[in-house]
């Protein structure tokens, strides 16, 4: 029985870096007989592509130990970690409290699940929970997961963290469960068009692709195939999306790739989506049959794996790494600044009467001269119940020796530190 599925935002789409690798290998081989030469991407297009799959995908890194693993992960900001101590074993699973990296207003915490069982965790697993805080307000950025696996011992290493609470007030960690039924992928695959129009069915007044036409297989995974490649008699382009059938829970998207002069990702034509049994068909108009040599597949779908809960919370008693604060309660700019907060991890304004949803540029200059990157995380949140008080908070890709640091700028005035 086919059904009408909805319509998915185009732009929220990108390969991952395996599905990079693959199509930056397939364009080096060359044209093959009979076609067009392909351009090469761009180093710049290729490196922006692999951050955006890179802001969708879960890492994780099989091999070395736990620890090294972890050190690892936390690089330059391992000095500002500290020890946590925490066990519990729920239903054949270990869980141990690692490390906390944490100032006022900012928390990452890790910690391992074991399987004492053996078995049970793979290269899909999820894990549930999170922390939770005397959030500042309405807006709070929760995210993590799991970044290490270590086969040989059945273990994973879990980073969770929470970005807008108040760290000076109690915390606790809660681990929900061990999900490893639930799997992703995404994929550039290279296609060859037939020369006759596939065979479709008409449903609910859309014609839909028949199984079995011009298969084309992903190399890197068994579970699904493109079980239909082509064009119909009306011009419509298909790429039906068949899994296995002990996979359920499914989407499977498939579009005509086309990879630009500069790298950029094109999904050219205008698609809709329905879904079949064991699958989803893709259906593209608009496009034409010298546009498609690529096709770029991504979805989910879930196994017969059962989640194992656990259920258990930790309290957290974390220790804020030193910070500097000034208090300003005064305009800058145009603005009522009523607190900085600069810690080595991160940095936090507070302000009022801003006519824009943020406080505005603001620059942190160190005193060689140099700027630290500002990642911004929270923006324009709303502070509990004073609905007139907003803060903004940016994250460090590295963090910041105090003493190094010179000035904050806001809105064009420079705020020199001691």
């Amino acid at each position: 029985m086919f059904q009408s599925d909805y319509r998915r935002e185009m732009d929220s789409l990108a390969p991952g870096s395996a599905a990079m690798e693959r199509l930056e290998e397939l364009l080096a081989e060359g044209p093959a007989e009979g076609k067009r030469p392909r351009r090469r991407l761009g180093r710049r297009a290729a490196l922006a592509l692999a951050l955006c799959g890179a802001l969708t995908a879960t890492a994780l890194a099989a091999g070395p130990s736990i620890r090294q693993a972890l050190s690892a992960h936390l690089g330059s900001f391992a000095p500002y970690g500290q020890a946590l101590e925490g066990t519990a074993t729920v239903n054949g699973v270990e869980i141990r409290l690692l490390e906390a990296v944490t100032d006022g207003y900012s928390a990452r915490v890790y910690y391992t699940l074991t399987d004492l069982e053996g078995g049970r965790f793979n290269d899909h697993t999820a894990v549930g929970g999170g922390i939770s805080a005397e959030n500042l307000g309405a807006v709070a950025r929760f995210g993590g997961g799991v970044i290490s696996c270590d086969p040989d011992t059945d273990t994973l290493l879990v980073e969770k963290l929470l970005f807008g609470a108040d760290f000076s007030q109690p915390a606790a960690l809660t681990v929900g469960s061990a999900d490893s039924s639930r799997r992703t992928f995404d994929a550039v695959l290279p296609v060859t068009l037939p020369e006759k129009p596939i065979q479709t069915t008409l449903v609910d007044g859309r014609a839909v692709a028949l199984p079995g036409q011009n298969t084309v297989t992903d190399p890197d995974n068994g579970d699904y195939v493109l079980s239909a490649v082509g064009f119909d008699g009306e011009g419509r382009f298909h790429a039906l999306v068949l899994f296995d059938e002990q996979f359920h829970d499914l989407t499977g998207d498939a579009y005509p790739y086309i990879p630009g002069a500069e790298g950029i990702d094109r999904y050219p034509g205008e698609t809709e989506w329905v879904k079949v049994e064991h699958g989803e068909d893709t259906i593209t108009t608009g496009v034409t049959p010298e546009q498609v040599e690529y096709v770029f597949v991504s979805g989910s779908y879930h196994g017969p794996e059962e989640p194992i809960p656990l259920n258990v919370t930790f309290p957290l008693e974390l220790q804020p790494v030193d910070a500097w604060e000034q208090a300003p309660g005064r305009a800058i700019g145009g603005v009522q600044v009523e607190k900085i907060h600069l810690s080595p991890l991160s940095l936090a304004v507070f302000y009022r009467d801003s006519p824009e949803s943020s406080v505005g540029h603001v620059v942190l200059t160190r005193k060689d001269g140099t700027q630290v990157p500002l990642r911004i995380q929270i923006g324009g949140a709303a502070i509990g119940e004073d609905a007139g008080l907003r803060y903004d908070f940016w994250s460090f890709d590295e963090p910041v020796e105090l003493d190094d640091i010179a000035s904050i700028t806001i809105r064009g005035e420079t705020i020199s530190l001691p």
